[in-house]
This record gives C-alpha cells, sequence and structure tokens, in this order.
C-alpha cells in the first residue's frame, strides 16, 4: 500500500464521499493516480480511477459475481449486474468509515469470517474511496522532497479481486506532477520572519520622517519675510 500509514476518510462505499474532514493530504493535487492494467479482464467488467485519488470504480455488466478483497484480502465488496453489497465484518469496511484510524481492529483474522453482506447500492457500479491507490504520508516522498519541481513517479497500486471465483488484479500508478511554484515552500522561516521584521522597521521610518516634515513650519514664514517675485518694473497688464 502507498504511503506510510493507513489514513482514513470517513466515506461509504457506494458511492465514495471523499476523504470527510480528515486532515487534509499536502500537496494533494499535485498527485495522480493512473490506472494501468486489468489482468485478466472479466468479460463485461469496467474499472475506472480518480486521477486525483479520490475513488476507484468498478461496473459489472457480465454474468459473473465480482469480489472486491479489501486491505487484508477479505472479501469487502460484492457486485452484480443488479446489486452492490458490503460486508459489514470487513476490516476495509471499518478503515473506511472510521475518521483517523490507522490500525485494525484486533482478535480475528478477517479472512476467516464469513461475510455479513447489506445491499448499498443497485445497477451493479461500486465506487469508493481506496487508500491503496493514492498518497498516504504526511511528508513527501524522498525524491519529491528533493525536487518538487520536476515530475517523478512515485509507485506502484494493486486492487485484489475476483470474478466467479477467478482472481484478477487492477494495477495503476502513482505519480508526481512536478510544483511550478515549489521554490517558495523551501524559503526558510526565518528568512521569512527577518524579511518581514525589516519591512516593518521601513514602515515605521517613512512614518516618522512623514510626521516630522508635517510639523516643522515654513522658514520663510518664521523669519517674518517672505520673497516677493521677480519683474522686470514693469506692471502687468491684461491681457
Amino acid at each position: 500500500m502507498l504511503g506510510a500509514v493507513i489514513a482514513v476518510a470517513a466515506a461509504p462505499a457506494v458511492p465514495a464521499a471523499g476523504h470527510g474532514g480528515r486532515q487534509p493530504i499536502p500537496d494533494a493535487a499535485y498527485y495522480r493516480a493512473d490506472l494501468a492494467a486489468v489482468t485478466p479482464q472479466p468479460a463485461g467488467v469496467g474499472v475506472r480511477v480518480d486521477p486525483g485519488g479520490e475513488w476507484i470504480e468498478i461496473t459489472n455488466a457480465g454474468p459473473a459475481e465480482v469480489i472486491v478483497l479489501g486491505y487484508s484480502r477479505e472479501p469487502y465488496l460484492r457486485i452484480t449486474a443488479t446489486t452492490v453489497q458490503e460486508n459489514q465484518l470487513s476490516q476495509t469496511t471499518y478503515l473506511n468509515r472510521s475518521m483517523f484510524a490507522d490500525t485494525l481492529p484486533a482478535g480475528q483474522d478477517p479472512t476467516a469470517l464469513a461475510p455479513a453482506w447489506r445491499t448499498v447500492g443497485a445497477k451493479g457500479t461500486a465506487r469508493w474511496h481506496d487508500h491503496r491507490i493514492h498518497w498516504m504520508g504526511q511528508a513527501r516522498p524522498a525524491a519529491v522532497e528533493a525536487d518538487p519541481r520536476h515530475p517523478h513517479p512515485v509507485g506502484d497500486w494493486t486492487v485484489h479481486a475476483t470474478a466467479g471465483g477467478q482472481p484478477f488484479t487492477i494495477t495503476g500508478r502513482l505519480r508526481w506532477l512536478g510544483k511550478p511554484d515549489a521554490d517558495g515552500d523551501r524559503i526558510p522561516q526565518w528568512l521569512l520572519l527577518s524579511l518581514e521584521a525589516a519591512g516593518i522597521v521601513v514602515l515605521l521610518g517613512v512614518g516618522l520622517l512623514t510626521r516630522r516634515r508635517r510639523r516643522d513650519p515654513d522658514p520663510r514664514v518664521t523669519s517674518g519675510a517672505v520673497a516677493a517675485p521677480a519683474t522686470d518694473g514693469t506692471a502687468a497688464r491684461p491681457g
């Protein structure tokens, strides 16, 4: 799974409601999730992935029942041509619905429990937020941190499923697009504070100088004389 931990978004299985109030991933807009392949391709099964990594979608218009496996390879979703069901005992269900959870419930093997299916959708289309397809860490990947301005591959992701009992995999890639203004992120905090302090000092100096100029009287007035304009001795005549 991509990222440091399994962070959790509060989202139902169908449809996904995004990240649902969890702490946002920094620079999330600069990551892209790409669908690479569905291998082997089951008849009538279509897969789509949100480029921003918010959701993955499976549509089943074929004759076989599709089972999407969760983070511990337990049955998570069951998709037929007419219905979508979610396993209420799946640890993936727990993780996808618990805000900020980063551990699985202990004390039981999720793959050994018989699924408790609950219908959550119709028309054979399931869309859910899957933590396997996007970057999970609050820190950037090492290559991105070293050079955020340019694109980088981040990693590959895989979602496992079965169709009619036969395994198939959904694979893809996560990449960093590059952040053109990334140099601004790397300005040291002490330098920003120094520049701010210098700006305050300049503004104070300008203010004091302006006030002083306003208080100082015109020297021509305090001396009791105002210079008369120079003339050539000829009175001005109306034009």
